[in-house]
């Protein structure tokens, strides 16, 4: 079944998803791991325990450049860089 979000039955159209019980957008996956549709779908996060999407993925990024420099911050740390 598929309901036409734009009116038109083109690509703007939707599909059910048993598993979710709703509707998705063309291109929504659904991730079994966090039982939600997330559109543009890219992983789920063992760290963050949340599907990484389309929304997701700036504060993800942003997320991962922080631990790198926590990382550095450390390394820097524990080698007595700092004096």
């Amino acid at each position: 079944a598929t309901v036409p979000a734009d009116g038109t039955g083109g690509a703007g159209e939707w599909r059910w998803n048993d598993q979710a019980q709703t509707y998705r957008p063309r291109g929504a996956v659904y991730d079994a791991d966090c039982a939600v549709v997330i559109e543009e779908f890219d992983h789920t996060c063992p760290w963050t325990g949340t599907g990484i999407g389309k929304k997701n993925m700036p504060s993800f990024q942003a997320f991962v450049c922080l631990v790198f420099v926590c990382l550095i911050m450390d390394i820097l740390t524990l080698t007595g860089a700092f004096g």
